[in-house]
């Protein structure tokens, strides 16, 4: 921050708590910008923050898979993370509301969470066959739901393995939604009509080698609103954390352009 000029002043955290009240702290003096140095959890809460005061937010990657600034920068590195920030670009980007619920990346539930459960604190496998072997038994953990999908005016019931509502396009480190724009006011909604485990283990497959192949099997829709009928019961990642959600629905809507960030790149017109 000196490099740059700028006076900072710094607030630490031990706990959730503390963390809370440091955003709070921080953006009482109207600081030109708050830089978060933590991972998806902490730059969400941060944001939600951040974008309600119209300020500008900074990210620091320091958490477990980063998906929130791997997505925007392309990478996980401190210092290119620092260097972007004292560029002093800035862009606009997208925000989503899950029945009032504010996230920057995505929401998801069915597999992948099992697959997050499965992982525990290990690392991502590196070779093809126990990547393999942790996701089918994530996939035998994962029970299919009856779910009514309304994405904009088109409604449909399903009964999915894979549920991913996605702003941004990675989660665990694996790039699910290659097509994601940050600014574009949509989502993309990431489904499998039947629960079918081989379509679901060939799209698993392929996406640790980030290949992406949507068919009849696992399909990919943009949408401004997606609505999930049947939401309890089942447990829901927010960028990376565990969220409950009660009623017979969930709403989601997008904040387009709601959040101001540092950007590794000017703005285009």
């Amino acid at each position: 921050m000196r490099r740059a000029g700028w006076d900072a002043i710094v607030h630490t955290a031990e706990t959730w708590n503390d963390f809370i009240k440091a955003v709070v702290d921080a953006l009482r003096s109207r600081p030109y910008a708050v830089v978060v140095f933590g991972g998806d959890g902490s730059v969400r809460y941060a944001a939600s923050r951040v974008a309600r005061a119209k300020g500008l937010l900074g990210i620091v990657p320091c958490g477990r898979f980063n998906n929130i600034f791997r997505s925007l920068y392309g990478n996980t590195d401190t210092e290119a993370a620092l260097d972007i920030i004292r560029s002093e670009h800035q862009i606009r980007i997208d925000a989503g509301l899950a029945n009032g619920k504010f996230f920057l990346g995505s929401l998801i539930t069915g597999l992948i969470p099992m697959l997050l459960k499965r992982l525990g604190d290990k690392k991502l496998p590196r070779l093809t066959l126990s990547w393999s072997k942790l996701a089918a038994r994530a996939i035998d953990d994962t029970m299919p739901r009856t779910t009514v999908l309304k994405i904009d005016t088109f409604t449909f019931k399903v009964q999915p393995l894979i549920l991913n509502v996605q702003l941004l396009p990675y989660f665990m480190s694996l790039r699910f939604a290659p097509a994601a724009v940050p600014d574009d006011g949509r989502v993309i909604l990431i489904y499998d009509r039947e629960g079918t485990r081989e379509s679901v283990m060939h799209f698993v497959r392929d996406l640790r080698k980030d290949r992406h192949q949507y068919t009849d099997g696992v399909q990919m829709v943009r949408a401004k609103r997606v609505s999930i009928s049947n939401p309890g019961g089942q447990e829901w990642f927010m960028d990376g954390d565990l969220v409950e959600f009660t009623g017979e629905e969930i709403t989601i809507e997008v904040l387009n352009r709601i959040l101001r960030i540092f950007s590794n790149a000017p703005e285009k017109k």
